[in-house]
């Protein structure tokens, strides 16, 4: 019995030493686990248009909003030129609360890493012409005519952010 529990305990001690090195010093994330900051190469200026990076599945973006880095992968849609950030409910609320606290990010593409600033979008228009790209990219679904609020649904949890060149 004894060295059953022994095993159990170094077992979650190695468990959360591998966190912690996943946490704390593995450049970004390690699969679905957020890592520390962003290690690629600072871009000179941001790009003009933003549509080559739709070829990417997730984004990895990077915030410093509280004591430590934080960066993980988010789904994202580059339309009109833009990034958005989609941070659906059910696993984005570690991301909000942090691009609440601090709306500057630092995203990494293709190696090089861009200085953003985001500002969510709560605009019912601009949210609906979003969701036709970002259900097709997303899952696979196409559809057609216009996109709105209806009264009275019950609406699942998607935040919307818009990343802006710092000024």
């Amino acid at each position: 019995m004894r060295r059953a529990a022994r095993a159990l305990l170094v077992l979650a001690l190695l468990a959360c030493a591998f966190l912690a090195w996943a946490r704390l010093l593995h450049p970004g994330p390690l699969g679905p686990i957020p890592g520390g900051a962003l290690a690629g190469e600072p871009a000179a200026a941001p790009p003009a248009d933003w549509s080559f990076a739709n070829r990417e599945d997730y984004l990895l973006v990077e915030s410093r909003a509280f004591t430590l880095p934080w960066s993980g992968r988010v789904w994202f849609l580059a339309h009109h030129g833009r990034l958005h950030l989609l941070l659906p409910g059910f696993f984005g609320d570690d991301l909000k609360r942090r691009v609440d606290a601090d709306p500057r990010l630092r995203v990494e593409i293709d190696g090089k890493v861009y200085e953003q600033v985001a500002a969510p979008v709560t605009d019912d228009a601009e949210i609906g012409a979003l969701m036709a790209p970002v259900l097709r990219r997303q899952f696979a679904i196409e559809i057609g005519g216009d996109v709105r609020r209806v009264p009275g649904a019950t609406r699942a949890s998607l935040f919307v952010y818009r990343l802006d060149d710092p000024r």
